[in-house]
């Protein structure tokens, strides 16, 4: 099992530029991973893990899955992958879970907020984002603590208009009963509506830069004195994408965010 570092979730950055500084993404798919649901102490994490029953795990901590709608041309707007997963513990566990913010769409190096929305729906149960945060409802796995579910997406347009071509990414947070565990990190679900997988790939990149880890201000993959030298260029300033405490301004605390993560890479 690959233990990666831990990641940092922040809310989208406005970047400018952006694409221009991703690295060139191939246009080959890569093999599909469900999420890993972990509760430990510092709340319910997501890993990721092969499909299967159980699937193997792949790493630790993952910040952003991936997938397509449309697999079944039946259904256009609607997706089944990334299912979620959990390993045996021995007991029951049962897992609640929030739509984080909302729906947002790649618009070419960052993601922006859509009017579009997603449903999310299992059996009889379901919600749809909105421009904030909403409590989902609750699954539980076997009593031997396994778990293997795949949620229905469903990609909704605007008063009824068949939604847009693009890449949507939706946050979701985990939290867990019995035994009890707080909510964990921003998971990222990057799904393609009808773009070809090079952009696909290109937005995944994006999302694990600037949404899972929006603290790399240069889009470098790892934070270091050239993302130093952006944050003290805007000094005093209000610009969104050096503010990386959301309060409107750069100042100390933003500093001290970056330095508390200075050397992380983004890529795990």
């Amino acid at each position: 099992m690959k233990n990666t570092r831990s990641r940092i979730a922040f809310l989208p950055l406005s970047i400018v530029a952006a694409c221009s500084a991703l690295p060139a993404m191939a246009a080959e798919k890569e093999p599909h991973l469900d999420i890993w649901l972990r509760p430990t102490k510092a709340g319910v994490l997501t890993g990721s893990i092969t499909e299967g029953t159980p699937g193997e795990p792949v790493a630790e901590r993952a910040d952003v899955f991936s997938g397509d709608f449309g697999s079944d041309p039946k259904f256009p707007f609607a997706a089944f992958e990334p299912g979620f997963q959990a390993l045996a513990t021995g007991f029951q566990t049962t897992f609640s879970f929030e739509i984080a913010g909302p729906l947002q769409v790649y618009a070419g190096g960052s993601f922006v907020p859509t009017t579009a929305t997603m449903t999310l729906s299992y059996g009889p149960s379901s919600i749809t984002s909105t421009e904030g945060t909403v409590g989902g409802f609750t699954f539980s796995t076997f009593a031997s603590g396994l778990l293997h579910d795949h949620f229905d997406y469903i990609l909704n347009g605007v008063a009824g208009a068949d939604p847009a071509a693009g890449v949507y990414a939706l946050p979701l947070r985990f939290a867990a009963t019995a035994p009890a565990a707080d909510p964990g990190n921003v998971a990222w679900v990057v799904l393609n509506a009808g773009e070809s997988e090079a952009v696909h790939e290109e937005a995944i990149r994006a999302a694990e830069l600037f949404l899972a880890c929006g603290i790399d201000l240069d889009a470098d993959g790892s934070v270091g004195a050239t993302d130093l030298a952006a944050l003290l260029g805007g000094w005093g300033g209000s610009d969104e994408s050096l503010d990386l405490d959301r309060d409107g301004s750069i100042g100390a605390s933003d500093l001290a965010a970056l330095l508390g993560a200075w050397g992380f890479n983004c890529g795990g």
